[in-house]
C-alpha cells in the first residue's frame, strides 16, 4: 500500500462510522478533542508484526522500512530519552510534514515487570503543539528479554504548524496486563420481569446525537450482581418491550474497564445486531459530572429490541476488558522542531 493509498483510505472513513466507533468503542480523547480511528489501514500494516522483533534501534527501524516505508523514509532520528518511575522512555524517531506527524518511540520498565503484550499508552502520547489534532498509537511489538515496549504514533493536525523552535513529547500514563473475559450470563435472564425506567441520571457519555430523554434501568435498584473484576451487573429488564442490560464499569479514568453484551440464541445466532432504542444498541453515563472532576464508575445500558418470546431459548454472553489502574508518570522529551521536519 503507497502513502496516497492509505491517505485515501483515511480520507474515505464515513463520519458516521466515527461516530459509530465512538459509541461502541468508546474512542477517548486527546487534548480535549475526539479521536477518530485515522489510521485503520496503517493499524492493520502493523498488526501483523506485532511481538516480531527487539525493541532496539536497528531493528526498529528496519521492521518501519519493510511494513511502513514511507513514514519511515520520512523519520529523523531523535534518540533521546528520560526515566521516571523506574521506566526509560526514548523518543527514537520523528517527522513533521505539512500537517501530519509520526513518533517511533520504547518504553522500558528498569527495575520491574510493568510492562507486557497488552501495553497501552492510553491516549497520553503528545507531540505538544497549539493546533487541533487526532490520531492513533499503535504498539508495535513487546521484547519481554529487555522488557521493551515500541510504539508507533501517527497525528494529523488541523493545519500545517508554522512554529520555529522547540517542541515536546510526553507520555503521562500506560496501561499493561490488561485481562479479556467472557462471562455466560444466562442464568440471570431465567425469569425476567417488567423493569422500572428513568431518565438517564448523568450527562450521556459518547457522542452519535442527543438522548438525554433515553429512558434507562433505574440505578437505585441495582442488583450489584459481580462478574468479574472491576465489572458489575447492575440491572437487568424489559420495558416496553424493550430488553434492558445495565453494566457498572469501576474507574475507567485510570483502569479503561469496557465490554459488550451479546444476546444469542442457541445455535450462535444474535439477535437485535445494531438494533435497540431508536437504533441505538448502547448508552452510558458517568457516575457524577466531568467539568473540572475526575469521574470515577460508568454505567452503560445495552437495549434488545428482539429477543424470543421465552427467553430461556436465549444465551446473553458478556465480553470484558478490565486492567489495574494505569501506572502514571512524566515521561517527556524536548527537541527543536526543525530537526524532524523535511
Amino acid at each position: 500500500m503507497t502513502r496516497e493509498d492509505l491517505l485515501q483510505a483515511i480520507g474515505e472513513i464515513d463520519e458516521n462510522m466515527a461516530l459509530q466507533a465512538e459509541e461502541e468503542k468508546r474512542v477517548r480523547k486527546m487534548n480535549g478533542k475526539k479521536l477518530v480511528v485515522l489510521a485503520v489501514a496503517a493499524a492493520l500494516l502493523l498488526s501483523c508484526v506485532t511481538g516480531a522483533f527487539a525493541a532496539t534501534n536497528g531493528d526498529l527501524n528496519d521492521l518501519l522500512y519493510r511494513v511502513w516505508p514511507w513514514a519511515a523514509q520520512a523519520l529523523k532520528p531523535v534518540n533521546l530519552s528520560c526515566e521516571d518511575q523506574g521506566i526509560r522512555m526514548e523518543v527514537v524517531s520523528a517527522s513533521l510534514q505539512e500537517n501530519e506527524a509520526f513518533v517511533t518511540l520504547t518504553m522500558q520498565d528498569l527495575t520491574g515487570d510493568r510492562l507486557d503484550e497488552t501495553m497501552d499508552l492510553f491516549d497520553s502520547a503528545n507531540l505538544q503543539l497549539p493546533y487541533d489534532g487526532s490520531g492513533t498509537c499503535t504498539l508495535l511489538s513487546y521484547a519481554p528479554d529487555t522488557k521493551t515496549a515500541a510504539f508507533a504514533l501517527y497525528m494529523k493536525f488541523a493545519q500545517t504548524p508554522t512554529d520555529t523552535g522547540k517542541v515536546t513529547f510526553s507520555v503521562k500514563r500506560f496501561l499493561s496486563h490488561k485481562r479479556e473475559t467472557t462471562v455466560d450470563l444466562t442464568s440471570l435472564i431465567g425469569d425476567i420481569q417488567e423493569a422500572e425506567t428513568v431518565p438517564i441520571p448523568r450527562p450521556v457519555r459518547g457522542g452519535g446525537g442527543d438522548k438525554s430523554d433515553f429512558k434507562v434501568l433505574n440505578p437505585e435498584n441495582s442488583l450489584e450482581i459481580p462478574v468479574t473484576e472491576g465489572v458489575t451487573l447492575t440491572g437487568i429488564g424489559i420495558s416496553d418491550g424493550i430488553l434492558h442490560v445495565q453494566m457498572r464499569y469501576d474507574d475507567i479514568y485510570h483502569t479503561d474497564n469496557h465490554g459488550f453484551v451479546i444476546l444469542k440464541d442457541k445455535a450462535g445466532n444474535e439477535y437485535g445486531t445494531g438494533e435497540g432504542v431508536d437504533g441505538i444498541s448502547a448508552v452510558s453515563w458517568f457516575d457524577r459530572e466531568t467539568n473540572g472532576v475526575e469521574f470515577s464508575d460508568s454505567w452503560e445500558e445495552y437495549f434488545f429490541a428482539e429477543y424470543p418470546e421465552n427467553l430461556s431459548d436465549a444465551m446473553l454472553i458478556g465480553e470484558f476488558c478490565t486492567a489495574d489502574p494505569a501506572t502514571e508518570g512524566n515521561w517527556t522529551v524536548t527537541f527543536p522542531l526543525d530537526d524532524i521536519r523535511p
